[in-house]
């Protein structure tokens, strides 16, 4: 165990499946060093992340009181303590993942049946950033990231500091052309203009998803619905930037 990388980073959590298939993935990956917690449900893991930091959950995609996708959502809402999740599941759970996760803290799926090396290989490579071996590409299902960092690091020319000082301004500029569009349901023009806006911002930092939505809301009727939605993706570029060392700046509700 390495103790460089501190007792955070070798805290699992796996929620759900049957007792046997629970406690195999225990016995192993506790032999690898991580220190490993066990619960049957989603409101037992809500309380057990209330007082323990997780370096990742493995989660059921169904769980006995909640979906897992659900549940993820709520594991990563936490500002001071946001959990990743690895969900697994039938090959027939993979499109609802693939069309929903965009808006939940997910890193990967795993479809069933899942062998020992694959599961450790996904842990290892989620909490311990170890390069991906042969057929590692197969390990873990890319999900849609909420921002593109590659475009990112171009429009920056890899300047950290630019990055933390341009997605800090973005993610507090677009929060203002949200809240001018959940202003604006009864005047259509201004609603428009606050979306284009949004989208031309999203598209500059790299935001692509959002900026997508954007594009769709400039062309749309003013909804509650679409605001809630362009703040979902909002909190999950927020997440995504804050897992990835940029901007720690708290999003205030937007009422």
């Amino acid at each position: 165990m390495d103790e460089s990388r501190g007792p955070q980073r070798r805290r699992l959590l796996i929620v759900g499946d049957p007792a046997l298939s629970r406690g195999l993935m225990r016995m192993v990956l506790s032999r690898l060093g991580y220190v490993v917690s066990v619960v049957s449900s989603g409101t037992e893991a809500l309380t057990m992340r209330a007082h323990t930091r997780f370096a990742l959950a493995l989660v059921a995609a169904r769980l006995p009181d909640m979906p897992g996708l659900v549940l993820a959502r709520h594991l990563g809402a936490s500002p001071a303590a946001p959990v990743p999740v690895l969900l697994f599941g039938d090959a027939f759970d993979q499109p609802a993942i693939e069309r929903e996760g965009r808006t939940r803290w997910l890193a990967g799926f795993l479809v069933k049946p899942i062998s020992i090396g694959r599961l450790v290989a996904a842990v290892r490579m989620l909490t311990d950033g170890d390069e991906p071996g042969p057929g590692a590409t197969e390990l873990v299902m890319p999900l849609p990231t909420p921002i593109d960092l590659a475009r990112l690091r171009e429009f920056t020319d890899g300047d950290i500091q630019l990055e933390r000082e341009l997605t800090a301004l973005y993610l507090e500029t677009a929060k203002i052309y949200i809240g001018q569009m959940r202003d604006s349901l009864d005047d259509p023009d201004s609603w428009q203009r606050a979306a284009h806006s949004l989208k031309g911002a999203s598209v500059n930092i790299g935001a692509v998803e959002l900026a997508e939505l954007a594009a769709t809301a400039e062309r749309a009727e003013p909804s509650v619905a679409i605001v809630d939605e362009l703040l979902a993706r909002l909190g999950a570029v927020k997440g995504f930037l804050e897992a990835h060392g940029r901007p720690k700046e708290r999003i205030a509700a937007i009422r």
